[in-house]
């Protein structure tokens, strides 16, 4: 007799809303093209879009903490950054194979919705942290402009 465990906690469920988000954008390019591009593209899409928001966050968390920090990263940096990223969502996507949640037969169109609306919003996030920290470039472009003519 199997005993079944509910899962109540709210990160159960994202973490399930998560993997349902997965599946159905594997599923949607599953039955256009197989299951390697289908399991590539997946791991692009997820890749740029948690790669965006993690780092928008980091800036926004940054910038917001103090109000004089200016945020110059490195190319190198978003390379590793992007890399981490991808290594863990393609082992994710490498190991997990949709087969318990091959039982959603309903491809419902809210799930396709609520990517797009994540989607949106972390670019609206990106271009926000990215507006703060380009104000504050400017503010110290000028304060070192007048610093240099009061000096002069």
């Amino acid at each position: 007799m199997k005993h079944m465990v509910t899962m109540v906690n709210p990160y159960f469920k994202m973490i399930r809303f998560i993997r349902l988000l997965f599946y159905h954008i594997y599923i949607y390019y599953y039955k256009k093209e197989g299951k390697s591009i289908a399991k590539f593209t997946t791991f692009l899409i997820f890749t740029l879009l948690f790669g965006i928001i993690l780092y928008s966050g980091y800036v926004l968390l940054r910038v917001s903490y103090s109000n004089n920090i200016i945020i110059h990263t490195p190319y190198i940096f978003y390379i590793l950054f992007f890399t981490i990223i991808g290594c863990c969502v393609g082992s994710y996507l490498y190991i997990e194979d949709f087969e318990n949640l091959d039982s959603f037969r309903d491809y419902h169109v809210k799930y396709y919705l609520y990517f797009f609306l994540i989607a949106i919003l972390s670019i609206a996030l990106a271009f926000y942290s990215a507006s703060i920290n380009r104000e504050r470039i400017f503010k110290q472009r000028e304060m070192h402009k007048t610093f240099v003519e009061m000096k002069k």
